[in-house]
This record gives C-alpha cells, sequence and structure tokens, in this order.
C-alpha cells in the first residue's frame, strides 16, 4: 500500500510542477500582451485622438 500511496504522490508532485510551470508561462504571456496593448493604445491615441463627445458640456 506505501508504493501505491508513493507512486501516487509522485504523480500529484509531477502534476501540479507542470500545472505551475503552465500558470508561470500564461502569466508572463499576459504581461507581455497587456504591455503591447498599452503601447499600441498610446500610439492611437497620437494618431487619432479621439474628438470631444458631442454630449459634454466642454
Amino acid at each position: 500500500m506505501d508504493i501505491i500511496h508513493g507512486i501516487r504522490f509522485k504523480k500529484f508532485l509531477e502534476e501540479t510542477k507542470k500545472e505551475k510551470k503552465e500558470l508561470e508561462e500564461s502569466y508572463k504571456q499576459s504581461k507581455e500582451n497587456k504591455k503591447e496593448r498599452t503601447t499600441s493604445e498610446k500610439l492611437q491615441e497620437e494618431l487619432e485622438p479621439l474628438p470631444p463627445c458631442p454630449m459634454s458640456d466642454e
């Protein structure tokens, strides 16, 4: 019985390490996408500023 529990625990550890690595990669990609999106939004604003809102009091 101890061998079965040891094997299950080893598989569990392997799976958690794999999931942690996938989450870290996903987080890294998410941060890169946000950075690119922010840069793109800034450039877009410089090229094509939004007109004032027609319903605004300004």
